[in-house]
């Protein structure tokens, strides 16, 4: 009786240390795909991180480009074939009044825009300044 005794408390050791093994991987297994699903959408922020940090870089380029152009021609599109993005620019003529009642003559509300489209998703960002264009006599 001893002698059964002794076997049925090693068998149930044995099925103990399965069961732990069991736990334990499955733990292990939770965590790691917890840390691959952290790891993928750190990865897709970074993503939109440096398409966002492209748009802007793109509209001061072109907005350095277009400010120096002619007021008539100052409205125009460009495409950045690389990355996908259009550039588009308008100018509307501004009348602003100073504070001695003066007007401003010659000021230009210049907005560009930069349309593109991420994963399907499109998205449109847009730059407005004020710019000062003499008249060419």
């Amino acid at each position: 009786m001893k002698l059964k005794l002794q076997l049925h408390t090693h068998a149930a050791l044995r099925g103990y240390i399965l069961f732990e093994l069991v736990l334990a991987l499955t733990i292990f297994s939770i965590s790691v795909l917890g840390l691959a699903k952290s790891l993928n959408q750190a990865l897709e922020t970074a993503n939109l991180l440096r398409r966002d940090q492209i748009i802007r870089i793109g509209m001061r380029n072109f907005f350095e480009e277009v400010r120096n152009k002619p007021l008539a021609q100052m409205t125009t599109t460009k495409t950045d074939t690389t990355f996908g993005i259009t550039f588009s620019s308008t100018t509307e003529a501004l009348s602003l009044k100073t504070t001695n009642g003066g007007v401003l003559s010659d000021m230009y509300k210049l907005t560009i825009r930069a349309t593109s489209s991420f994963d399907g998703v499109p998205q449109e960002d847009t730059l407005t300044v004020y710019v000062y264009k003499p008249s060419q006599s």
